[in-house]
This record gives structure tokens, C-alpha cells and sequence, in this order.
């Protein structure tokens, strides 16, 4: 069937860098170049990271100067607003691209101009989510609550909705009255295959390393470091820290020597990295409270490319959050730690057992396979765009 020709609207830009851009890029690689038109509603993507032979268009909808202030909650309300009535002026732009589907990420206030735009063509949309951006954004309850009704509106106008996780299509079962179909995260066609595990997983010579790959953009995050580079003390360890993070920012908020801030890889070049330094990798999920419905929802998307490393995984999160549910429905693909004082106890074990290692390192190989492969997945994603002319 031939693919429709589809405008991509929305905040998260799609370029080959990291979380929900690095899908965006690797979902629509394979889609034709001519039959395609990305439109950025926010910070534009950065142009040698960009799809080759795609139209990309800026129309910013949020002035950032005011959401990095302390009207940040006034400022998303207003932006909100806005967005909801963009349809128009994204129309005017992408004017003379004769399009048949719209697709969106529920993040940001793109997904907003995106639904109106789709509304007034008359167009199927797509909806991608993965937060749950009705409680996520930081806004004041009443704000919230008329976020919460737009997201309803726009799931239910939605011809398709894709989610990250099993537990995420359920809440929205319950709470939209209409399931969302799960899409893990998708590896790049390029992704290296390795058939085993790095040699150096089954010694002890060199000081024990975990790596941590992404961004750090909450408090729960710079505390799991902060607890992971105190139990790697304990046995002589070191961290390693690949991504935007700089070396001063590391510095201010308490990693320290025994921390290497290595910058942002490219996915080829960061897998090479790992396999050559690393004894290990870290998933860490946020213990807060008012965390604790995104991170049952949401789904970590270094998974996809952690798992093809062939090392073994540390995964440090509550009991309920979706990467904990997901190793414990995949048995043995990782050390898993379910209580913020055992992180040192579950350092100590992968640091101390070469065998565990191993073989917690084939077993993510194998199961990575199984949940991320690119060829899995664009089957169920391609399927989501039939032709809406017939």
C-alpha cells in the first residue's frame, strides 16, 4: 500500500541525538523523503542531524525566555491556549505540500496545534505519547484540568495512538475509554549486532565501571547518580556519564572524581564506547512520590539501544515503575533494585560476581532482540499510515 504523505507536527524535534528525537528519526528513516514535511514547534533540530532529503519547517509556539522564569506556570497556560488554535498558521506554512495524515508527540504544545491543523483539513491524526503530559507539565491544578480535557478531545480525534508501555494503554483504557496500541523503542537500522559480551565483562582486573547514558533533567535522577557514585566508592568503581551533561554542571551538583563526564556520542559511537569501558549500565528511575504515575507509564528509552551492548543492566527503580515490571516479566535481564538503600548491595553483587555479569549481559542481548530489533518494530509502526485518498 502506498504510504500517505504525512506532516509531522510538534515540539520534539526529530533528529539522530537522543530520547524521543532519536525515535522520531529512527521510526521515520525508512518513510519517503517527498512524501513527508516536518514542522518544529519549539527548539529546532539541529540540520546535520536531520532526515536526509525531508522539508523541515520552524514556527516556534512558546516563547522560552518566559517558561525558564517563575511565570513558567502561567506561561505554559497561556502557550497552551495558543497552540490550540494554531491549526491556521501551521496551514499557511506547509502550504502546497498536499497532505494526508498528520503525526504528533503528546509533549509539549505542538500536539495541540497539531490536532487543530488535523481538525481543520479533515485529516487522520497520530498521536505518539511518551509521558503523560496531562500530569506532567508543571502547571496550577485548574490549568491542569483543562490540559487533561484537550488531551481527552485529542486521543479520542486520534485514527491512531501509540504508547511505550502495556501500563500506559491500560490507564488510558480507563481514563479515555479507548486503549492506545504499544510501541517499544526502536533501535536504529544501523544498530551493531553483537553476538556476545564484551571480554572484559568476565574480569576483574580493571576498576569496576557502570555507565550512564541520557539526559539528567530531574532531581530523582541527579540523586540515583549521586547514590550510584557512593556505592561504586565502596569498591574502588568509577562512573562514566555520557550526554549534554558538562563537566561544570557535574561538578555542581555533587559528582565528583571518581565521575567522567564523557559528552554526547553519536548511538554507534557510544555503543563502541561502552563495550570498551564499561562492566555495566544504569537505568535509573525516580523514587519521588509525585513521580510515581509517569514512571509506571513511561518507558526508558536507552533500553533499546542498552540492551544491544551486550552488558548487564542495573536497573534501580520502585517496585511499580514500568522498567522494574518489564525486567521482572523478562527474568535474568537484569539486577534489579527496588528500594533506594539496596543500591549499594546491588553494586556490590555485579562488582564481586563475573558470572552474573555474563550472563545477565546475554540475556539482555537476547531479549533486546526480541522487544527493540528495527525490523520489529517498523512493522507495527508502518501499518499505522494506509492511505486516507484510497
Amino acid at each position: 500500500m502506498a504510504k500517505p504523505r504525512l506532516v509531522y507536527i510538534g515540539d520534539v524535534p526529530v533528529e539522530a541525538s537522543y530520547h524521543g528525537s532519536a525515535l522520531l528519526h529512527r521510526l521515520l528513516a525508512e518513510y519517503p523523503a517527498e512524501k513527508l514535511c516536518v514542522v518544529e514547534t519549539a527548539t529546532p533540530s539541529v540540520p546535520a542531524r536531520r532526515l536526509a532529503g525531508v522539508e523541515y519547517l520552524s514556527y516556534p509556539i512558546a516563547n522560552q525566555r518566559w517558561l525558564n522564569t517563575r511565570f513558567h506556570p502561567h506561561a505554559v497556560a497561556w502557550f497552551s491556549r495558543v497552540a490550540a488554535r494554531t491549526g491556521p498558521r501551521i496551514e499557511t506554512m506547509v502550504d502546497g505540500f498536499e497532505c494526508e495524515g498528520v503525526l504528533t508527540v503528546a509533549h509539549g504544545f505542538g500536539w495541540l496545534a497539531a490536532a487543530d491543523f488535523a481538525a481543520q483539513r479533515k485529516l487522520p491524526l497520530h498521536l505518539m505519547i511518551h509521558d503523560d503530559w496531562p500530569r506532567v507539565a508543571a502547571v496550577k491544578p485548574r490549568v491542569r484540568e483543562w490540559i487533561d480535557a484537550r488531551f481527552a478531545s485529542v486521543y479520542r480525534q486520534a485514527r491512531s495512538r501509540i504508547c511505550v508501555s502495556p501500563a500506559m494503554s491500560a490507564a488510558y483504557q480507563a481514563r479515555y475509554g479507548a486503549p492506545a496500541e504499544v510501541l517499544y523503542p526502536i533501535r536504529a537500522a544501523n544498530c551493531p549486532e553483537f553476538e556476545t559480551v564484551p571480554a572484559r565483562v568476565g574480569q576483574n582486573e580493571a576498576p569496576f565501571t557502570i555507565a550512564f547514558a541520557g539526559t539528567i533533567n530531574s532531581t530523582g535522577y541527579i540523586e540515583a547518580l549521586r547514590r550510584l557514585q557512593e556505592a561504586l566508592e565502596r569498591v574502588d568503581g568509577r562512573l562514566l556519564i555520557f550526554g549534554p551533561l558538562t563537566k561544570v554542571e557535574a561538578k555542581r551538583v555533587g559528582l565528583n572524581s571518581i565521575t567522567e563526564v564523557c559528552g554526547l556520542l553519536s548511538s554507534s559511537e557510544l555503543m563502541s564506547r561502552l563495550r570498551e569501558q564499561a562492566d555495566a549500565l544504569f537505568v535509573p528511575m525516580s523514587f519521588d512520590t509525585e513521580d510515581r504515575v509517569n514512571m509506571q507509564m513511561a518507558f526508558p528509552s536507552k533500553l533499546a539501544d542498552y540492551t544491544a551492548v551486550g552488558l548487564p543492566l542495573l536497573i534501580y527503580g520502585p517496585h511499580y515503575c514500568s522498567a522494574v515490571v518489564w525486567a521482572r516479566e523478562n527474568s535474568g535481564v537484569a539486577e534489579i533494585v527496588e528500594r533506594e538503600d539496596l543500591l549499594s548491595e546491588g553494586v556490590a553483587r555485579l562488582a564481586n560476581k563475573p558470572d552474573l555479569r555474563i550472563n545477565l549481559g546475554r540475556r539482555a542481548l537476547e531479549i533486546g532482540k526480541k522487544y527493540f530489533s528495527h525490523a520489529t518494530t517498523q512493522q507495527l509502526f508502518n501499518p499505522r499510515f494506509p492511505c486516507s485518498c484510497g
